[in-house]
């Protein structure tokens, strides 16, 4: 019988990741914040938890930590305006993990644990770098799992998000970006799932990996295609210097041998 996988937060990754494993044979649960998504849960042929971190955890989690595999994707949140209440919401949760019989663990993380230093990075490049979405630093949360020696934790820090209904040039139209011609990085959202699924099959718990598309177009080129997809106004482009990153993901594609379905965002952002 394959192991029982439960996914801590079933929005644009965790729901389609859920239903594949789910047609895949795995027995899966999933969980969201929000009563009305219940409904969309049960659809993939998830068994459906209603549970929050605020930053306790509210709902079942008892039951829901009584699987094989956790995967966390909760995205960073102010909470209750309280300093560090995305780190107080993992503190919370790994103490119910270590009441739990969860031995193994994938945690989504982000490329930005490393400085933009206008280089190429890899996994061994992470420094303590506050998000800009909180007042946390990703390696922190990171090593609340990965130091923990009774777990097994695989970290996942993708780059930008793409496919389903992300569209990065959304967020600039008509607004000045500069950097124009410089790198970014992205990967889509089936690259995501296939990745997570080619992680549990092959058992490659305990590694930390970046996952990034092969291409990096310019801010101006992806931006630009963006834009143009969703028919809005695109942004207004300026030569400005900024700081930016190169993720290397050679790692992962060699533990995996793995090749990405996606390896152009350019093309990927039409999917």
């Amino acid at each position: 019988m394959k192991e029982t996988i439960s996914i801590l937060g079933c929005g644009w990754l965790g729901t389609p990741l859920g239903e594949r494993l789910v047609n895949n044979g795995y027995p899966v649960k999933g969980s969201t914040t929000r009563a009305e998504k219940i409904d969309n849960i049960k659809a993939a042929g998830m068994a459906a938890y209603n549970i929050s971190l605020s930053p306790d955890p509210e709902g079942d989690i008892a039951d829901f930590l009584d699987t094989d595999i956790l995967f966390i994707n909760i995205p960073p949140g102010k909470g209750d305006g309280q300093p560090h209440f995305y780190l107080r919401q993992m503190q919370a949760l790994a103490k119910q993990i270590d009441e739990s019989r969860v031995k193994k663990i994938i945690l989504i993380s982000a490329t930005s644990v490393y400085p933009q230093n206008n280089d190429e990075v890899t996994e061994n490049d992470a420094i303590r770098i506050e998000s800009p979405f909180s007042d946390t630093a990703w390696l922190d949360i990171e090593e609340l799992f990965t130091l923990n020696e009774e777990l097994k934790t695989t970290v996942l820090r993708f780059s930008g998000l793409i496919g389903g209904d992300y569209q990065p040039g959304r967020y600039f139209s008509g607004r000045e970006l500069g950097g124009a011609d410089d790198p970014v990085n992205m990967i889509h959202q089936e690259d995501c799932i296939l990745i997570i699924e080619e992680i549990i099959a092959k058992n490659l718990f305990g590694e930390v990996f970046n996952a990034s598309a092969d291409e990096h177009p310019t801010r101006r080129e992806l931006y630009t295609r963006s834009c143009e997809v969703l028919g809005i106004e695109p942004p207004i482009f300026t030569d400005k210097p900024m700081p930016y990153r190169l993720v290397n993901c050679d790692k992962l594609k060699k533990a995996l041998n793995y090749q990405f379905t996606h390896p152009d965002p350019l093309e990927a952002l039409t999917v």
